[in-house]
């Protein structure tokens, strides 16, 4: 800052992006892949899925949080300056902008479809021979497994589970009634009556509702879909056992507060009725003029087998290295992958092996979200049937997987292993798998250290870096940090790694305070204030920072006298970019994390920091950060008022091209 300017207030609000407007400017990105001409048509279908599984999430847990906020009288604005009621209102319009779009673009891919030959159709624009075909189906699949209801004064509403997919019908009688069709999750939401030929489920059902409420005149019909509040809440200090707590939670989620109704058809009788049942307001009423739940285009998406339409498979690189036994590439030197440009397999083998072992002792790791049919829950289960000291942080409050992984603690146990439910009143989401082997009549500690979940199904489309080492300070550093997640949490003393809620935001404001050059850093979400503000003092410093920041970003780029050194990117496409890389070019340090710059991964999670000193391995995070940063096809850039741009010219896709270049750097 030159003399005689005025100082200015980091902390104003108007220097902030509201964190949910962020996240619906992230979720307009995933949407314009589906309107990306350059993306084959099925994979443009499956990003309008991913567009609408994204908001049923966001409602569910940020809407619901704000509607709650304003229940109990809270009017305190957050750090941008909005109050939660202004909040709600900003999301309301925005949503309902992004929906208009959603519509457009979803009838262009259905025009489009036809062209490639696959047909989605309504049942009137069935040819005859296919409405046959329909009638049928309903007849033997769909009509046994329904469940009409009627809803008058001796039927009261039904409790409708969140995002449960009905139909409501209104009849004239001597009074009023309505009826509801649940529409079965049994059954597939596109019924394939042809190759190529589907048909939508609901449309099948309302041609046939004067079978399902016979003697009885049909006024009108509409399709509707109920959001609830799904956060769970649990006060971990009065639980007796956390797993029943969040079992019991599991079960009220269904059927949490109403937060967001969305409806296709029906008379505003039908809406008033809705709106009265469910204690709704206006502004979560969500009229649709294209069919609802299109979360259900995944299902789509497998079933249509047409691999011209789709991104061509990308086989991971497996780096030579690993093709000996993984202990022995790893006993004398460290190794970073970069998933799933490389392959995910030397982590599960290094675990399988580990099980198999006899010099193996002990196998330490935190599981966050796993998947289904996991092979490392069945390495590490086969370690511990073989005698094996094996423990497994299991992080139950890991939300949407609680269920999964309730079912993973409970067959871990069974089989033996030590299974912890993480710290108390925190989430462990650090990545960590360390493996304890005699040799040479020593221990060694081999360890894995990664920015992704132990997923092997989303290796295959997550970015992500694993770094493998046999780092003995490393080692005992990881060691430590078992031991404190297992036993009683207190701050460890650590040589290398840093840990939240310890010191890790600590480190990274320390890191930015001390560059005098350049910043560039990687994450999926930058909102903590105070990072904020120490990024904007280090640009008045004139320090040249470069933010490759996926999803939410609250910082404003671009201001003069502020931000004018700040540069914000944003890259959607093909794959998820997961990864959490960091680099201070003056103090020439390299830093991966499982945290983003948020306060939740600051302040309520147990987070990993880890160096990366090997020369070689710090030159490879550096050039995957500069490629990235050249990225024109997928990058958007972030303007001072919060909307995106792109380039003007789209020339260079970094994911495109990272799946050549893993091949020409292994390391």
């Amino acid at each position: 800052m030159g003399e005689g300017k005025p100082k200015v207030d980091l902390k104003s609000p108007k220097l902030y992006i509201n964190r949910e407007l962020s996240w619906l400017e992230f979720n307009r990105r995933v949407l314009e892949e589906a309107q990306d001409k350059t993306n084959p048509l099925l994979e443009r279908l499956k990003f309008i899925a991913i567009f609408f599984t994204n908001l049923d999430e966001f409602f569910m847990i940020r809407v619901a949080g704000l509607k709650k906020m304003v229940s109990a009288g809270i009017n305190k604005p957050s750090f941008d300056g909005l109050t939660p009621k202004e909040q709600l209102k900003k999301i309301s319009r925005k949503t309902r902008e992004l929906l208009k779009e959603t519509e457009k673009t979803y009838k262009e891919l259905l025009t489009l479809l036809k062209k490639e030959g696959i047909h989605i159709y309504t049942y009137r624009e069935l040819p005859s021979r296919l409405k046959k075909k329909a009638d049928k189906y309903f007849k033997e699949f769909i009509f046994p497994v329904l469940t009409p209801l009627a809803v008058d004064l001796t039927h009261p509403f039904p409790h409708l589970p969140s995002l449960s997919f009905n139909i409501i019908v209104e009849m004239i009688g001597e009074e009023l009634r309505f009826g509801l069709v649940p529409i079965p999750k049994v059954l597939p939401r596109f019924v394939e009556l042809e190759e190529g030929k589907f048909v939508y489920l609901e449309e099948v059902i309302v041609n046939h509702l004067k079978e399902l409420f016979p003697q009885q005149e049909i006024r009108s019909y509409a399709t509707f879909k109920v959001t609830r509040d799904a956060d769970i809440v649990i006060q971990e200090d009065e639980a007796d056992d956390l797993l029943e707590a969040i079992e019991k939670g599991l079960r009220n989620r269904k059927f949490g507060e109403p937060v967001r109704l969305e409806i296709n058809g029906g008379s505003e009788l039908t809406i008033s009725l809705l709106k009265d049942e469910l204690e709704l307001g206006e502004d979560d009423i969500y009229r649709m003029r294209i069919p609802l739940k299109l979360s259900d285009l995944w299902s789509l998406y497998k079933q249509v087998d047409r691999p011209d339409l789709k991104f061509t498979p990308y086989v991971p690189y497996y780096p030579p290295q690993f093709e000996v036994e993984v202990f022995t590439a790893l006993k004398n030197s460290s190794s970073i992958l970069f998933h799933p440009y490389e392959s995910f397999d030397p982590i599960v083998e290094l675990i399988e092996e580990a099980a198999e072992d006899p010099n193996v002792l002990a196998i330490k790791q935190t599981l966050y979200r796993v998947g289904r049919n996991s092979p490392i829950v069945e390495a590490l289960s086969k370690a511990a049937q073989k005698g094996k000291e094996v423990t497994a942080v299991v992080e139950l409050k890991a939300r949407f997987d609680e269920e999964s992984n309730i079912v993973w603690a409970r067959k871990l146990e069974e089989d033996g292993v030590h299974v912890v439910y993480g710290v108390p009143g925190l989430k462990t989401h650090g990545k960590l798998l360390m493996i304890v082997r005699k040799e040479e009549g020593k221990i060694k500690r081999y360890v894995h250290i990664g920015t992704g979940n132990y997923n092997v199904e989303t290796a295959k489309v997550y970015s992500d870096v694993s770094y493998l080492t046999s780092d003995e300070t490393i080692g005992r550093d990881v060691s430590r940090i078992f031991n404190v997640i297992t036993g009683y949490f207190h701050p460890p003393e650590l040589k290398k790694l840093y840990i939240s809620p310890v010191n890790l935001k600590e480190k990274v404001l320390s890191l930015i305070e001390n560059e005098r050059e350049r910043i560039v850093a990687k994450m999926n979400s930058l909102v903590d204030p105070e990072v904020i503000q120490a990024l904007y003092r280090a640009s008045q410093r004139g320090v040249k920072v470069e933010l490759l920041v996926r999803g939410i970003c609250c910082l404003r780029p671009g201001i003069e006298g502020i931000s004018e050194n700040i540069k914000v990117i944003s890259i959607v496409g093909k794959y998820l970019e997961h990864a959490r890389i960091f680099f201070f070019q003056g103090q020439d340090e390299v830093y991966i994390s499982s945290a983003d710059w948020m306060p939740r991964n600051f302040h309520r999670r147990v987070e990993t920091l880890t160096p990366i000193e090997e020369p070689k391995l710090k030159e490879k995070l550096k050039e995957i950060l500069e490629i990235q940063l050249k990225d024109t096809a997928k990058a958007r850039i972030l303007q001072p008022d919060g909307t995106y741009t792109r380039p003007k010219k789209r020339d260079f896709n970094s994911q495109e091209y990272f799946e050549r270049w893993v091949r020409e750097y292994s390391l």
